[in-house]
């Protein structure tokens, strides 16, 4: 191995942690549905309540990095007048936001919003990728989370999912008000959020490992 083949290695290994680290987010989440789908009072009373939330919040924020990219990314605009697009937006979902938290009468919706929030705009704040690169990179991830979102939506109507922990015996403990799909059968929603983030994040390290691949030159080869 030549010294080239050497420190393109060792750079491709750099920027492949810094870039995996951009899945830890949704691999959490995923992880945090999981455990509630098996134990769902692991988190207390109101755990799987509050994954519930989640994906409400999720579904917000879907439409939200599509407004998010724009701004960011509009090189017509200066960077003062990006930062006011972007801050306007911010606003304007956390209205839906607001609205969340006042009917489940909790603050943390807030907290949901800014952790989801990081895993969206990991790409856009990648110091080893150019502004093209983050602006098609975010493009691409809005394409797929829609995408994997509805897909999880129809799976969660269609697909008789196992209750795992979420038993009929324990659903009426689980602190759940109303009616609906959700609410009657909660473990679809928690189901939803461990197949919806676990697939995000999985696609996530794969771009990350691919993006990190530093092509060899043949030159070094022939030396």
């Amino acid at each position: 191995m030549t010294r080239a083949d050497r420190w393109s290695t060792q750079v491709a290994v750099s920027r492949r942690g810094d870039r995996l680290v951009a899945a830890l987010p949704d691999a959490v989440t995923a992880a945090f549905f999981l455990t509630l789908w098996i134990a769902p009072l692991a988190f207390g009373l109101h755990g799987v309540r509050n994954a519930m939330l989640v994906m409400l919040v999720e579904f917000v924020l879907i439409h939200a990095t599509g407004g998010f990219g724009a701004s960011v990314f509009r090189e017509d605009l200066t960077r003062a007048k990006r930062f006011a697009f972007l801050f306007g937006t911010s606003l304007f979902y956390l209205l839906f936001v607001s609205t969340f938290a006042l009917i489940f009468e909790a603050w943390w919706p807030f907290l949901a919003f800014a952790w989801l929030l990081v895993g969206k705009l990991a790409m856009a704040v990648d110091p080893r990728r150019t502004s093209t690169e983050r602006r098609v990179a975010m493009q691409r991830r809005w394409v797929q989370t829609a995408i994997v979102y509805l897909l999880g939506v129809f799976a969660t109507v269609i697909l008789p999912l196992p209750r795992l922990g979420i038993t009929a015996d324990v659903t009426p403990h689980l602190g759940l008000t109303g009616s609906g799909l959700w609410i009657e059968q909660p473990h679809t929603v928690i189901a939803f959020g461990t197949l919806y983030f676990g697939v995000l994040a999985a696609l996530g390290a794969r771009q990350a490992m691919a993006a990190a691949e530093v092509p060899r030159n043949p030159r070094d080869d022939a030396g």
